[in-house]
């Protein structure tokens, strides 16, 4: 390099327009390179002292540096890539704040989170892992045959977030039970359940039926009318009508959209809510509160879900022998009360 590119560098650097390497923080801690890769990279075979990790730690914190991911997987022959498939299904506003938490968070653990989005050919996941070399490949609700077969021949492991978890931790989806609970609190007893008409929910929106089933009968309460609705609220009025000739006078829908599409139903039949038929949805949608009226929902702390995902990927990236976690979903969500149960 000549000396005028010297000093360009430099003067760059100076502005902040270069990251810093593992050089500079080697002479910011006056320790030599191989000293900073070892701190910064937890290398347990070598003795460092407490005082010179802490000055590494300190340079690199002072200087901005952040370790080259791409430069470590290189070196180590492994990668620290996951990668998360998204199905081709309707998922509203739940898939972008699920995979913007769970983005940041395994960043913080040195995890580079890949957002994938299934297409209509199976080979789509696998074209993408052959690319991306991914330490573990893991979904919303599950991989097809072939991909998973693949995927299993590459010794990658594989799981899914709902309904089972798997991630080095299990988790539940109780939001069928919490929709009774709360409707049970509010006086009703003859509960329906509005389900998606998207085929590619059929795992996860089962999943919450059966869960309103279960809680309708072990609260002694009739099995719940059961409809499917489309998006554009076309058949909901004859749907709605249906319920409340029944004696319907709640409904438990699988999502805040589907629960819109109720709503459309019950104006289109002249009939009011809540007074005729409640409605609670689930994933509390940022537009609840301009329904007409105000949609009650079930919200998700999915920041802190993110974090004990987050972590169970490191985990596995890491090779940790720590035993599988259970969590409680439950813990993670909460009831917001609007006029539509009210």
């Amino acid at each position: 390099m000549t000396d005028s590119a010297v000093k360009s560098q430099s003067e760059l650097k100076r502005r902040g327009t270069v990251p810093p390497t593992s050089a500079d923080v080697a002479r910011r801690a006056n320790v030599s390179q191989a000293t900073v890769s070892y701190v910064l990279n937890n290398v347990t075979s070598q003795k460092i002292s407490e005082k010179t990790r802490s000055a590494v730690f300190r340079a690199a914190e002072e200087l901005g540096y952040r370790p080259n991911r791409a430069a470590q997987s290189l070196a180590a022959r492994a990668s620290r890539i996951a990668l998360f498939v998204v199905p081709s299904a309707h998922l509203g506003e739940l898939i972008v704040d699920i995979s913007s938490h769970l983005t940041a968070r395994a960043a913080e653990r040195g995890v580079t989170l890949i957002v994938h989005f299934e297409g209509a050919a199976n080979r789509s996941i696998i074209d993408a892992a052959q690319d991306l070399r991914p330490r573990v490949v893991f979904s919303m609700f599950g991989l097809d045959d072939e991909s998973e077969a693949w995927l299993s021949k590459q010794k990658i492991p594989v799981s899914s977030l709902f309904p089972t978890g798997g991630l080095a931790l299990g988790m539940d989806d109780p939001t069928g039970s919490v929709q009774v609970d709360h409707l049970v609190e509010k006086g009703h007893s003859r509960i329906a359940f509005a389900d998606t008409s998207d085929p590619g929910l059929a795992v996860l929106s089962k999943s919450r039926f059966d869960l309103v089933a279960q809680a309708c009968a072990e609260g002694g309460l009739p099995a719940p009318a059961y409809g499917r609705f489309r998006l554009d609220a076309s058949g909901a009025a004859q749907i709605v009508e249906g319920w409340v000739a029944d004696g319907v006078t709640a409904v438990a829908a699988y999502n805040d959209e589907v629960a819109v599409a109720v709503l459309a139903g019950i104006r289109r039949a002249g009939l009011r809510c809540p007074q005729d038929l409640a409605v609670i949805g689930v994933d509390e949608m940022a537009i609840n509160g301009s329904m007409e009226p105000p949609l009650s929902s079930i919200a998700f702390d999915t920041d802190s879900l993110a974090v004990e995902y987050a972590s169970a990927l490191a985990a596995i990236l890491d090779e940790s022998t720590t035993p599988p976690r259970t969590i409680r979903a439950r813990d993670f969500m909460r009831v917001v009360e609007r006029e539509s149960t009210a």
